[in-house]
């Protein structure tokens, strides 16, 4: 995946169904000349990754090949990890199954978006509300999900109360990032039709 970086750390995923945390200032667990560099930490997913990260509040967001969305506490600490760099795993903090390969996620105002299947999907990124199990086997159900017409691997942006995010079907959709209030699907503030697959991450200026 495209890597992520914040608070000294950089998280990638892989295609071994792992995603990775590294010092991304090169010093801890890295040396040689050239040098290299083991991870702090490792999450294990149950497939291949190409979902970029998203981090957010100390926790990472991941999706996977195996139709989930994957959220790590961000350094690789608490009761979800285990053993010591370079061989420290981490479970998740808490999962949630969108039946279908995830975009990269986006997270804004406590919320964290994902494309996946014929949906755009919202679920709470503290894992709190829609959720439940215990910390080592929590699961999420979405806030909210608005309908697309195909398959939707576009990362969502958020600007404004607005998430945008493009589909297969070969429209760029806009839903409101309270859609769910009054019960029932969301259904999208505007579309506009584009000439083939949307893929590409939408941009806000």
């Amino acid at each position: 995946s495209s890597p992520a970086v914040a608070n000294g750390v950089v998280y990638v995923g892989a295609e071994d169904s792992k995603l990775y945390a590294f010092d991304a200032a090169g010093v801890t667990g890295c040396s040689g000349s050239p040098k290299t560099c083991t991870p702090l930490w490792t999450g294990a997913t149950g497939s291949g990754i190409s979902s970029s990260p998203a981090v957010a509040s100390g926790v990472v967001y991941v999706g996977s090949y195996d139709d989930k969305l994957y959220a790590f506490d961000a350094a690789g600490g608490g009761a979800n990890c285990t053993g010591s760099a370079p061989t420290r795993t981490c479970t998740p903090l808490w999962t949630a199954t969108t039946g279908s390969s995830d975009s990269s996620p986006a997270v804004a105002n406590g919320v964290v978006y994902v494309g996946a299947g014929p949906y755009l999907w919202a679920f709470d990124a503290a894992g709190a509300t829609g959720c439940s199990g215990s910390v080592l086997s929590r699961t999420c159900t979405p806030l909210w999900k608005g309908a697309t017409s195909s398959f939707t691997m576009s990362s969502p942006a958020v600007a404004n109360g607005v998430v945008y995010v493009g589909s297969y079907d070969h429209k760029l959709y806009a839903f409101g990032v309270g859609c769910n209030s009054l019960g029932g699907p969301c259904s999208p503030i505007w579309t506009a039709t584009t000439g083939d697959i949307v893929h590409s991450s939408p941009a806000v200026a």
